[in-house]
């Protein structure tokens, strides 16, 4: 069935609404759509897994595992120099001299420490004194971390503030050249959010500030290497959970004979290393696609994105181009359902359409590092496909309904449920279809010299009460039996069996002449109840026949009848006005007669002369 014009209206208006939704939120999308946003790309990196990291970057975590060592060597007689101090943080800074020696005279291009050295050592000068020479010595290839402090009650950039490292580490590494922020914008809800120059490029530029380099970028820089990306324009794109990134325990560095059997040793040649604690992570650390990750693993992540140019950028770049690149699907799969009714159709396209969306969005985050507009489009297209079934169903359930008012006039309710059980079998009844059916013409002897009489008495109103009360029986009668009450012509009544459900052609032919006697035996009680009225007592006549007619709704545009039209109908009336001159209340036919056996007798009334027929053999059942 073809959709109204005004259903194609509504559609029209909720798939251009859907449209622009999607495309808003994709384009202005606010802080909790941005997060769901988010934790729906996250999925998809997860169900990707993990991805190798580029080969040159190494972490030396000072992990758990690290200040275990120290306590277990602390309570050594004899504990090495080298685990002095290293069971609780701060570590002594000369540990960190080390570290950096033996991480360059293994071959490291650059090293990155990611500890705030704030004031002068808390131990000694001589510790400041270690650390100072040995930057002095690498100078150019070890950079130092600073951090801008935000107070809670700043505005702005207004309130910030530089926390550099102690002068004289800063003045031994090279001044603020050997010197890298690692702050860094989070995303929401404490996810992995851009890269660490996205704050030097949004907070730091704008208002001037000196220092203007991340420590990713200083160590790339001190490792003369180039970022294959724009950074301040990434989010980072983590290459796996905690750990996933090449590491080493610190202590495993700082440990000689550790240090010597430590296979990944010869791997730091022309490396870049990253130094810094990995501790209370938990509390501190950045949720992911692959669990929490610690400030180590990330200014780690960000090197690698910046090495390999994985980070990932949203596609389109602006939020208009995002608004349009949203509302295209919805556009297109509405513009294709609306030209076609089928559901199967509309939720086929619509699913196709689905899919087609999460693998090209997929593609584009993994292969490309583009983050197309997915929540948005894929929630419209479900709310489309929702709108498309309510639709069909509204659809179908007003069409139902047609059909259910259509039959309802003609036939048992408990007939019309079976029927619409199987719409376009209906459909087709009513367009117009043959069918073997069994038809009864009963009509009222005498009715029209009656009706005469009765007006002269000025009785009619008495007559129309009679006869409504007659046709009322008739109609209960005919109904109890299965039958279909075709229409009233006057007195007469016009019943079909077999029309519009069959239950089989023998079944149907019994029946008729069950509910013929029904009637005879009905009118009788009625004749009884109007002879206590002092009323006239009615006499009728019935024909049945038996064969096949055409079925369906005949009428003008203005009005429709559901009825059976052809020669069974025709005979049918003829053998009702043959039992006038055979005086015998029921005649049928010699099909119905053939159809009926042995269910129920029949007696042989011979061959009888029937107007526009010819010659035909009647019957009448056996009393």
């Amino acid at each position: 069935m073809a959709p109204s014009p005004g259903s194609n209206s509504r559609l029209s208006i909720f798939v251009l609404s859907l449209a622009i939704i999607s495309g808003g939120l994709s384009g202005w999308a606010p802080p909790l759509w941005r997060s769901w946003a988010i934790a729906t790309y996250n999925q998809i990196l997860a169900w990707a897994g993990p991805q190798t990291p580029p080969s040159g970057l190494f972490l030396i975590a000072i992990d758990d595992a690290s200040l275990q060592q120290g306590q277990w060597f602390a309570q050594q007689r004899n504990a090495p120099n080298w685990s002095k101090g290293l069971g609780q943080l701060p570590w002594p800074r000369a540990s960190y001299a080390t570290l950096v020696e033996k991480l360059r005279a293994a071959g490291a291009d650059a090293v990155a420490l990611n500890v705030l050295f704030e004031g002068p050592s808390s131990r000694s000068s001589e510790d400041d004194n270690q650390l100072a020479a040995t930057l002095a010595r690498h100078k150019g290839h070890v950079v130092l971390a600073a951090e801008m402090l935000e107070p809670n009650d700043s505005q702005g950039a207004g309130g910030l503030s530089l926390a550099p490292p102690f002068l004289a580490l800063q003045q031994a590494a090279g001044g603020t050249n050997a010197l890298g922020l690692t702050n860094m914008l989070k995303g929401e809800d404490n996810a992995v959010g851009p890269h660490p120059e996205a704050y030097i490029s949004q907070i730091l530029k704008p208002h001037g500030f000196a220092l203007q380099r991340s420590l990713p970028l200083a160590l790339m820089d001190a490792g003369a290497k180039k970022s294959r990306q724009p950074d301040a324009l990434r989010a980072l794109r983590p290459y796996g959970p905690e750990g996933h990134l090449p590491r080493l325990s610190a202590w495993e560095v700082l440990d000689p004979h550790r240090w010597q059997q430590q296979p990944l040793r010869k791997k730091l040649k022309g490396a870049l290393v990253l130094v810094g604690p990995t501790l209370n992570q938990g509390e501190n650390g950045h949720n992911s696609a692959f669990g929490v990750l610690s400030g180590l693993e990330l200014l780690g992540t960000a090197s690698a994105n910046s090495i390999d140019g994985t980070g990932i950028a949203p596609w389109p770049a602006t939020a208009l181009a995002r608004a349009l690149v949203a509302s295209l699907p919805l556009l297109l799969l509405g513009l294709i359902g609306l030209q076609r009714s089928n559901l199967s159709w509309r939720l086929g396209c619509c699913f196709l359409g689905f899919i087609l969306l999460l693998l090209v969005s997929s593609s584009g985050l993994l292969r490309w590092h583009r983050a197309l507009p997915l929540l948005a489009p894929a929630a419209a297209l479900i709310l489309l496909a929702s709108g498309f079934g309510f639709d069909g169903y509204w659809r179908e359930e007003r069409e139902r309904r047609r059909l259910r008012r259509t039959f309802e006039r003609y036939v048992a309710p408990s007939v019309v449920a079976e029927i619409l059980q199987n719409r376009e079998a209906a459909e087709g009844i009513l367009l117009g279809k043959n069918l073997p059916v069994t038809v009864l013409f009963s009509d009222l002897k005498g009715f029209t010299a009656l009706t005469q009489r009765l007006s002269k008495e000025g009785r009619s109103t008495e007559l129309v009460q009679q006869l409504n009360t007659y046709l009322g029986a008739m109609v209960a009668v005919i109904t109890a039996h299965g039958g279909t009450v075709d229409k009233f012509i006057g007195d007469a009544v016009m019943a079909v069996f077999g029309s519009p459900r069959s239950r089989g052609i023998a079944l149907e032919a019994a029946q008729a002449v069950r509910c013929a006697i029904a009637m005879g035996e009905r009118l009788e009680q009625l004749n009884q109840q109007w002879q206590i009225d002092n009323i006239a007592p009615l006499a009728s006549g019935i024909g049945i026949a038996s064969g096949d007619a055409v079925v369906g709704q005949i009428g003008s545009p203005e009005r429709m009848d559901f009825t059976v039209i052809g020669n069974t109908v025709n005979l049918a009336s003829r053998l009702e006005s043959l039992t006038r001159l055979l005086n015998t209340p029921i005649i049928i036919d010699e099909r119905t007669a053939e159809l009926m056996e042995p269910q129920i007798k029949v007696i042989n009334l011979g061959e009888h002369i029937i107007k526009g027929i010819g010659e035909v053999p009647v019957y009448k059942p056996e009393s």
